[in-house]
């Protein structure tokens, strides 16, 4: 794979590995859209972004600051390490993204499209959902949050930590309970754990105890999944209590400002576009639309699986339900960084998910 040479850029690993995955999908289409080229194939598409070399070329019309562009080029650079079948899925769905813009600009002409990277464009508000931003010509925009996966598949609406999304709720006073449950229940359960660590200071010596985990994931891995399936139902248990403690008000805004919701009528409004293969196409958004005729609402585990938890919405006319997850999103196995361990090398920064109603 070509490389950019001495074009040398220096970021955290697991930063650009998940940069460079979104960012097939995100940053791709609006290089192609600001640059007039529309991909036949994939690596047509390839060759056009190898082409523009240090990406300075349009990078007003890309990218809100020169950081972004330097990201951008490492993004380009990381491709030859990526697996070569996530690629193809990602080029794929960045080809479908990229239509998906050229004929929104048939109907209403697009000035340029910007990658919602680490800043927005000047009129987005700092926190907006948006992956990418369609600026038209008539000076409107359009924050655009794209996903990507099959024809069934439900991608998460809202896709976080733990920890992250107690804070979201205003409940950061509760993460110590939730730590202490996590020792008593699990960590304290880790052999040789106690010559490390005690209760009151175990969240301050991570890696050591990450280590000992992993010995004992290695030695008896069944036992070491019997901790993790524990953890996910503390951890469900915990946040459902979190939910339940919130006033209605609360739980609105809770989802209103966390969500990634289909939001029309805001200043920037945000859509909902999903890729699947090389096609892509506006989605809608059940939550958004019940979200201000709901009147009540309770969180529960669904004690048929490990990692699923539900929230039951009520408006005046019916009940939907709420499809939550909290679950690791990385692994464990000898020869990775400890500090990237995932199950119980997460402590409280396990994923936090919805994918949708049912």
């Amino acid at each position: 794979m070509k490389s950019f040479g001495q074009f040398k850029v220096q970021l955290d690993e697991a930063r650009v590995d998940t940069t460079a995955t979104a960012a097939i999908t995100e940053l791709f289409p609006a290089l192609a859209f600001n640059n007039n080229f529309r991909p036949s194939n994939i690596e047509d598409f390839k060759k056009f972004l190898y082409k523009l070399g240090d990406l300075k070329k349009n990078a007003n019309k890309t990218f809100v600051t020169d950081s972004d562009r330097v990201a951008g080029v490492a993004v380009i650079e990381k491709l030859g390490t990526l697996p070569e079948n996530l690629v193809k899925t990602k080029f794929d769905n960045a080809i479908g993204i990229t239509n998906y813009i050229y004929d929104v600009h048939s109907t209403k002409p697009i000035k340029n499209v910007f990658w919602g990277y680490r800043k927005k464009p000047a009129g987005v508000p700092p926190k907006h959902a948006g992956d990418i931003f369609l600026m038209f010509r008539n000076k409107e925009i359009i924050g655009v949050s794209l996903k990507a996966g099959t024809a069934s598949s439900k991608e998460p609406l809202l896709n976080s930590y733990v920890q992250t999304q107690y804070k979201a709720v205003k409940k950061e006073s509760e993460i110590k309970k939730l730590e202490d449950e996590l020792w008593t229940a699990v960590y304290s359960k880790i052999p040789g754990v106690r010559d490390v660590a005690k209760k009151n200071d175990y969240m301050n010596k991570k890696n050591e105890i990450r280590q000992l985990y992993l010995d004992y994931f290695l030695e008896n891995q069944q036992q070491a999944d019997e901790l993790y399936n524990i953890m996910l139902k503390v951890c469900r248990k915990q946040f459902c209590a979190v939910v339940n403690s919130l006033s209605l008000k609360e739980f609105k805004q809770w989802l209103l400002d966390n969500f990634n919701l289909e939001k029309k009528g805001e200043k920037v409004p945000l859509i909902l576009v999903k890729a699947v293969g090389n096609k892509a196409e506006q989605k809608g958004d059940n939550l958004a639309a019940i979200l201000p005729l709901i009147t009540r609402f309770y969180a529960y585990l669904n004690k048929s699986s490990v990692q699923e938890w539900l929230i039951d919405v009520n408006t005046p006319d019916e009940k939907k339900t709420m499809k939550m997850t909290i679950r690791s999103d990385s692994g464990v196995r000898a020869g990775k960084k400890v500090s990237q361990l995932g199950r119980l090398g997460k402590f409280t920064m396990l994923k936090l998910q919805y994918s949708g109603m049912k």
